[in-house]
């Protein structure tokens, strides 16, 4: 179990650790958003990160985050939910209804997937392979221009 105290610590230094590399690059730290992944975190700990002024989420897992967000639909303002992890195209019908934002869209299909699905404009994050790597997922940098291209449409 995580003590709220530890919570608060761990955001103060997050905090900190941003200030200062915003001051080497001249950039004011309330241009940074944290987004606190709490994949593996209970619904406790995560409504006392909000209580300390986190209001952005990730969750890896759909199911998981179906939970933990029902569990902390009381929290106002609403928090902003991020999908950080892959995301399964036969999962994207329910990431579309309860996530802001979905980072890692690794194929054209799946954001083609999730534009069919959702009610709303969705914001989504292109995953890039820039390491060229097979076992890594993502648009190689050669594809990320063509992709934006057919995406936009």
């Amino acid at each position: 179990m995580v003590v709220a105290t530890d919570i608060g610590a761990n955001i103060d230094q997050v905090r900190e650790r941003i200030a200062r590399a915003c001051q080497r690059v001249g950039r004011s730290p309330e241009e940074v958003t944290i987004v606190a992944v709490t994949k593996t975190v209970e619904s406790s700990a995560i409504a006392t990160a909000f209580e300390l002024g986190i209001r952005h989420f990730g969750e890896n897992r759909v199911q998981e985050a179906v939970t933990k967000i029902g569990q902390l639909s009381g929290l106002k303002p609403r928090p902003t939910w991020h999908m950080v992890g892959h995301l399964q195209t036969n999962k994207a019908k329910v990431a579309v209804e309860i996530f802001d934002i979905i980072h890692s869209v690794d194929s054209i299909r799946l954001a083609e997937v999730i534009s069919r699905r959702a009610e709303r404009t969705i914001p989504i994050l292109l995953e890039v392979n820039v390491s060229g790597e097979a076992s890594k997922s993502g648009f190689s940098l050669a594809e990320v221009e063509p992709a934006l291209e057919a995406i936009a449409r």
